[in-house]
C-alpha cells in the first residue's frame, strides 16, 4: 500500500519521517537494519536532536520501527499473518460439523478453522459467569434490562511464546440454555463442535450471522498480553448469532492484532443467465 507524504510546509520531524519511511518501503532499510541515531539524523538535517527523536517517534507509532530508549531503533520485521475467514463457507463448515459424530467435532476447533493453528500448540481457557443484561444487551436480545445473561470469556494462548492468540467474550440469555445444565459449566469447555453444537442441544438452529468490524487502540496491558509493538491497532469484531426464528441468541466480541490478521470475506453473486440483457456500446 502506498502511503501519502506530508504536504505543504511541514515540520522538519515530519520530513525526516517521510524520508525514513521511503527508505523502509523501498527496502533501502530492510527489516532488522538499524535506523540512524537521532544525533546522526540531527546532523544530516541540521535540526535539533529533539526533532530527530520526534521523527523516530512517528515511525514507532506507525509500527515501522522498534526499540529506542537506550537501545538502537531497528526496522521492524513484518509479523506472520494469519487469515481469519468470515465467509459463509467457514460458518457453514461449523454448522455442518454440528451433525457429525463426536470424534469429528473434537478434531476441528474454531481456531484451527480460522487461523490454522493446531490445538496441541495452544492453551485454552474459558470462564462462565451470570451477569445482568445492560441496556445495550437488553436491546440486542429483546429482553428486559437486568435479565440474567451468561457471560463467556474465552482465551487461546500460544504455548511457545506465552502470547495471546485469540480472545473473545460472548453473551447468551440464560433462559435459552438453562434446560441443559452442561451448558452452564465452563469445565465442559472446549466443547466439541463449538457454540453451534451447544445451541443445538437446546433446540436452537442458527440461520445468520451479522458482523461489524472497527479499529480500536489497545492499552499497554493489551500490548503486553498479545506481544504487540507500539503503533499497532486492534480489530474488534462484534457478531450477532440469529436463529431460524429471527431471534438474536448470542452476541460476541472478539479482538485481533491488526498487523497479523487478514480478514477474508467471500460474496457470491447470482449469475444473470441466458435472459440477461446484452451490453451495448454507449450504455451507461
Amino acid at each position: 500500500m502506498q502511503h501519502e507524504r506530508a504536504r505543504g510546509t511541514v515540520s522538519v520531524h515530519l520530513a525526516i519521517a517521510d524520508d525514513l519511511r521511503d527508505q523502509i518501503e523501498t527496502g533501502a532499510l530492510a527489516p532488522g537494519d538499524q535506523v540512524p541515531a537521532a544525533v546522526d539524523l540531527a546532523a544530516k538535517w541540521g535540526c535539533s536532536a529533539g526533532s530527530a527523536r520526534a521523527a523516530l517517534a512517528v515511525l514507532k507509532d506507525e509500527g515501522r520501527i522498534t526499540g529506542g530508549r537506550g537501545t538502537r531503533a531497528t526496522v521492524r520485521h513484518p509479523p506472520e499473518r494469519t487469515t481469519l475467514s468470515l465467509s459463509h463457507k467457514w460458518s457453514q463448515i461449523q454448522k455442518d460439523l454440528v451433525l457429525r459424530p463426536p470424534h469429528e467435532r473434537e478434531e476441528s476447533g474454531a481456531i484451527e478453522l480460522t487461523a490454522g493453528i493446531p490445538i496441541a500448540e495452544t492453551e485454552f481457557s474459558a470462564r462462565y459467569e451470570v451477569v445482568h443484561a445492560t441496556e445495550h444487551q437488553a436491546d440486542v436480545f429483546g429482553i428486559e434490562l437486568g435479565d440474567e445473561v451468561q457471560k463467556r470469556s474465552f482465551e487461546m494462548v500460544e504455548r511457545k511464546s506465552g502470547h495471546r492468540i485469540s480472545w473473545s467474550v460472548s453473551y447468551i440469555p440464560l433462559y435459552l440454555i438453562r434446560s441443559n445444565p452442561e451448558l452452564l459449566d465452563d469445565k465442559n469447555e472446549p466443547w466439541p463442535g463449538g457454540h453451534q453444537h451447544q445451541l443445538y442441544t437446546v433446540g436452537v438452529e442458527l440461520d445468520e450471522f451479522k458482523r461489524k468490524l472497527v479499529a480500536i487502540q489497545p492499552t499497554p496491558g493489551d500490548r503486553q498480553k498479545w506481544g504487540m509493538d507500539t503503533g499497532v491497532a486492534m480489530i474488534l469484531i462484534t457478531t450477532q448469532s440469529i436463529d431460524i426464528q429471527g431471534r438474536v441468541v448470542e452476541y460476541s466480541e472478539a479482538v485481533y492484532p491488526a498487523d497479523r490478521t487478514e480478514i477474508e470475506f467471500s460474496e457470491p453473486l447470482k449469475r444473470w443467465g441466458t435472459a440477461a440483457p446484452k451490453f451495448q456500446m454507449g450504455d451507461n
